[in-house]
């Protein structure tokens, strides 16, 4: 019986020699696989290799770090990030790992985890990618013009100009100052004095902070005020707002309590969003929105580049409701009718390195106030630009 297990532990130590001799074999041929492709510059079949290999279980920094690359160079950004995030978590010191994170942060548009990862970087890296901690990072203007097809509905104007600002590495502060003007004819409104003839000149201030608490979760707060007259009233509206958005890759989550004021009533309204970025990048994705009040919408959005420097987007809301917080509170949709059904296209195009100009249109089908059977429709064509520093 003795001999018998001297035997049987001998023969488990020498399997286990032997199982971990295939082990870096296979790492081996893995790692002088990948070398080949990289040198031979074949990325497609070295990004396939790579995570076919790590889906087998042989996993190294090497590894990774070429898959990453390939990615990057196959503009899957996604990907690209899933490698180089994993290398420097394991190793915080790989200073080209580090460098990745934040690139392909930059190209996914996600620019809490690109700064947060920026912060990390050595200065001369930080001066070479021109980043700062404190900036003025951005300006935007917008001008949108509304035409209802009914004749007590005047035409509206909306104007909004903007400023973003880097408060830190980790914390962007944006700013916004708008205004809305229409004239409408409501004899439902007895209360209102001249109702065939109510003025709104809308004023309105926005201010958001976002803050990154690590590369994957950004803490979000601000506030909106909104003075609205409306003949002998006077309306002091506000909403404050707070939430958390997680990213990953390829997918980003938010969640978002908004409280306030509207119209001397109480409103309160969470909203959850899921952005979507199934190639790795921004060339296609889908942002699904869902406004929870007392009334609930709902928003799909689907964008795609169409060429180079422009991208298509259309969107739809689907939901009854005469008042919607949109794009964190920043728009605040307050009518006394009651929308059934929004659509509407944007185009976004590049011009210059620097300057986005914007391009949206919008249908919206109403309701009028009172009268629910009285449908009618408005348009809106939108223009704007904005500025990145």
């Amino acid at each position: 019986m003795y001999f018998k297990r001297i035997i049987l532990t001998g023969f488990s130590f020498l399997l286990g020699i032997c199982l971990f001799a295939q082990e870096i074999r296979n790492e081996d041929e893995a790692a002088t696989e990948s070398a080949r492709l990289y040198n031979e510059k074949k990325w497609k079949e070295l990004m396939v290799f790579g995570k076919t290999t790590l889906e087998a279980g042989i996993d190294f920094p090497l590894l990774r770090m070429r898959t990453g690359y390939a990615a990057f160079v196959l503009g899957n950004y996604g990907e690209s990030l899933k490698q180089y995030e994993n290398v420097y978590k394991k190793d915080p010191e790989n200073k080209t790992a580090l460098y990745y994170s934040y690139l392909n942060n930059v190209y996914l548009n996600n620019s809490s985890a690109a700064r947060f990862y920026g912060s990390k970087m050595p200065e001369e890296t930080q001066t070479a990618e021109k980043l700062k901690a404190t900036k003025l990072s951005g300006a935007n203007l917008e001008f949108s013009y509304k035409i209802p097809d009914q004749t007590v509905r005047g035409n509206a104007q909306y104007f909004k100009a903007g400023v973003q600002a880097e408060l830190g590495y980790r914390l962007q502060w944006q700013n916004a100052f708008a205004m809305y003007n229409q004239t409408i004819d409501e004899p439902l409104l007895t209360s209102v004095n001249n109702n065939h003839n109510i003025k709104i000149a809308q004023k309105e201030y926005y201010t958001k902070l976002s803050f990154a608490a690590t590369s994957h979760i950004s803490i979000i707060g601000g506030f909106h005020y909104l003075y609205t007259p409306f003949n002998n009233f006077i309306y002091n509206n506000y909403i404050g707002f707070g939430g958390v958005k997680l990213t990953s890759p390829f997918v980003h989550v938010q969640g978002l309590v908004q409280l306030g004021r509207i119209r001397d009533s109480s409103y309160q309204q969470v909203d959850a969003v899921i952005s979507f970025y199934p190639l790795g990048n921004t060339k296609l994705y889908s942002i699904t929105r869902g406004g929870f009040s007392k009334e609930t919408a709902f928003t799909q959005v689907i964008g795609y580049r169409i060429l180079k420097n422009i991208w298509l987007e259309g969107n739809v809301t689907i939901g009854k409701y005469n008042k919607l917080l949109g794009n964190d509170a920043l728009y605040v949709y307050d009518d006394i009718d009651t929308k059934k059904l929004r659509a509407g296209a944007s185009m976004y195009a590049l011009a210059g390195k620097n300057t986005t100009v914007i391009i949206n249109y919008n249908f919206d089908r109403k309701s009028l106030y009172g009268r629910p059977n009285i449908n009618f429709n408005q348009q809106s064509i939108t223009g704007g630009l904005q500025w990145n520093f």
